[in-house]
């Protein structure tokens, strides 16, 4: 189910990125969503664009995997830029939103790529032990959260894997127009999502193998303890958030 080969699941490397603390992953995502939420500042959102590229490289996967990511969105990202013009909307506002469209698809491939399942359900619980006094369920919040963020870059993989099925069977993708890769994209579409599904539950059922317990608090076998790298990213971070407060007139 996860393999190297495919774009948005955990690639097992030694790298800065993958030793990083699970819980700062989450906030520096966090924070890089409000960032790109408030900022329609062209400069912020390079400099988000960057440090999302510079923690790709760090992370030694094969560029290509992001890259193949990217590419599979290509005529979401055209689409967005001719419907940003049709709205009229000026040239550099609408690079913001294709940087925010990008980066937010990107990191989520980083966090997916560096962080194991098992290693992502734990900081997001740990995340969400702040609203233990709510009584809430947070082991199996924690578990569907981490679900639904692998669940994009699955249906990616499944849909790639229909796809090229399907190509031995005449309906071919690679060699059609842009109206005839449409026509075989939406065919393909429910197929894809069921197929996807029961993906999702094979994983679910996996971790059931592994002896894990949605109904306690999970112990971590992994001694995740937030050391310098941890701090210098989320320096960075918190800095580009700073630059958008000021920006607001916030401060």
């Amino acid at each position: 189910m996860y393999s190297r080969n495919s774009f948005g699941s955990y690639y097992p490397i030694s790298s800065t990125i993958h030793k990083l603390n699970p819980i700062m992953k989450l906030i520096n995502f966090i924070i890089t969503i409000l960032v790109l939420i408030l900022s329609n500042n062209l400069q912020i959102n390079i400099f988000v664009l960057v440090l999302t590229i510079i923690m790709m490289l760090l992370s030694y996967v094969p560029f290509k995997y992001y890259f193949n990511t990217f590419w599979s969105l290509r005529y979401i990202y055209l689409f967005l830029i001719f419907f940003l013009y049709s709205l009229g909307i000026n040239f550099n506002d609408t690079v913001c939103y294709l940087i925010k469209l990008i980066v937010v698809v990107e990191y989520l491939n980083i966090l997916a790529f560096t962080t194991s399942p098992s290693e992502s359900v734990y900081g997001i619980e740990r995340f969400l032990s702040m609203f233990n006094f709510l009584m809430l369920p947070v082991n199996k919040i924690a578990i569907k959260i981490n679900s639904i963020l692998r669940y994009f870059p699955l249906l990616l993989v499944v849909n790639y894997k229909t796809i090229k099925a399907q190509s031995s069977r005449g309906i071919d993708y690679y060699n059609s127009n842009i109206f005839g890769r449409g026509y075989v994209f939406m065919s393909l579409l429910s197929n894809s999502l069921r197929l996807t599904k029961v993906k999702s539950k094979e994983i679910n059922y996996a971790s059931e193998l592994k002896l894990y317990n949605d109904k306690r608090y999970r112990t971590n076998y992994e001694t995740n303890r937030v050391g310098f790298n941890d701090i210098f990213f989320f320096m960075f971070h918190l800095a580009l958030l700073y630059a958008c407060v000021v920006e607001k007139g916030l401060l």
